[in-house]
């Protein structure tokens, strides 16, 4: 019971307030005055774990397991079946102890019977575990999540971690679908991406802080105060980004989130070498707030405001975006040199 009370006060803080925005202003795009090219050129279009999607949005892990989390999880199923995009479910692990708890899993594939679903466990798990967590709702794909600073912070969380790599291996080996590798705000650097790479995952989703504040959230259900400035831990998204791309060298395939939900933060986000952003925080917020028709539209401004970026950046698809100049500046480009990666290569960047 006390997993399943956890889930439900996780949604209720969650929505407290607006959820945060990742800072990508140090990052600018060059304007382009002379795009040759129409709106109706434009393509959002984007492929990765061998699929084409038609859009590089997708509605990211939430919830599941109560009867609350049933509903919303049938609303998004639905949104993401009007929108056509993939979206991937919460932990599942409450499900494999409560088999009660399958149906707010399960109503995912029931609403959206031919969407791209990603189940979803975290790093503990056997390859046994992941496999039940897939066959539940037939996914497409599996995200493990890493969140040790959360499991830290949580009253009732874990503290033993060692095994985590070897455990991902096997799960990667054992599974017949793709494996994610994604951070829940905390994200990842460089030398752990190369980690993850090497233990055969195909997508990395870097979950970088900026969105949703899992340590505050933890705070607040416990009514202690976190001390010493560690609710502020983590790498931010922006900059998780730019190493794992660093990392990855094309080898997996690379999501954003961590605060990413408007267009001008998911145009600069693909530009680094994201191939999708994910949005997670922010459509619960709307869908309990607003409602489902507001989310399902402020899905179709996100879309059409991004293929505005896109026109001003000169560029007709995400692989041209891509190769667009994208200036670097401040924290960022610190950061950037203190580590060893060029701020200059993402300026220098042409289509011609």
């Amino acid at each position: 019971m006390p997993r399943l009370v956890r889930k439900n006060e996780h949604i209720y803080l969650s929505i407290c307030r607006k959820p945060k925005r990742a800072d990508f202003s140090d990052l600018n795009f060059v304007h382009n005055c002379l795009p040759d090219r129409d709106l109706s050129d434009i393509s959002l279009k984007t492929s990765y774990l061998g699929r084409t999607e038609r859009s590089p949005l997708f509605i990211n892990a939430l919830t599941g397991g109560t009867g609350l989390a049933l509903r919303i999880n049938a609303s998004l199923a639905d949104v993401a079946r009007l929108t056509g995009l993939p979206m991937a479910v919460g932990s599942q692990m409450v499900a494999l102890e409560r088999s009660k708890a399958e149906a707010s899993f399960k109503v995912v594939r029931r609403v959206n019977p031919d969407g791209t679903i990603w189940a979803n466990i975290g790093s503990y798990a056997s390859p046994g575990m992941v496999q039940k967590a897939v066959r539940m709702i037939r996914a497409d794909g599996v995200q493990v999540h890493l969140n040790v600073p959360q499991e830290l912070f949580m009253t009732e969380g874990d503290s033993r971690f060692r095994g985590m790599i070897e455990r991902i291996r096997q799960i990667t080996a054992g599974i017949n679908v793709p494996v994610i590798a994604k951070e829940v705000g905390f994200g990842i650097a460089r030398e752990q991406a190369r980690v993850l790479i090497k233990s055969g995952v195909e997508a990395i989703d870097v979950g970088g802080r900026g969105g949703t504040n899992f340590p505050a959230i933890e705070s607040m259900r416990s009514g202690k105060r976190i001390s010493g400035g560690l609710e502020k831990w983590g790498i931010p998204t922006v900059i998780s980004l730019i190493e794992v791309v660093d990392a990855a060298e094309g080898r997996v395939d690379i999501f954003a989130s961590g605060g990413t939900y408007e267009a001008l933060d998911i145009a600069k986000a693909l530009s680094l070498g994201a191939c999708a952003a994910g949005m997670a925080g922010y459509p619960l917020y709307m869908l309990l707030k607003k409602g489902k028709k507001a989310l399902i539209n402020k899905i179709r401004t996100i879309e059409r405001d991004l293929r505005l970026v896109m026109m001003m950046a000169g560029a007709s698809s995400i692989a041209e975006l891509q190769q667009t100049p994208l200036v670097i500046t401040g924290f960022t480009a610190e950061w950037m040199q203190r580590r060893g990666i060029d701020p200059s290569i993402y300026a220098e960047r042409s289509m011609l």
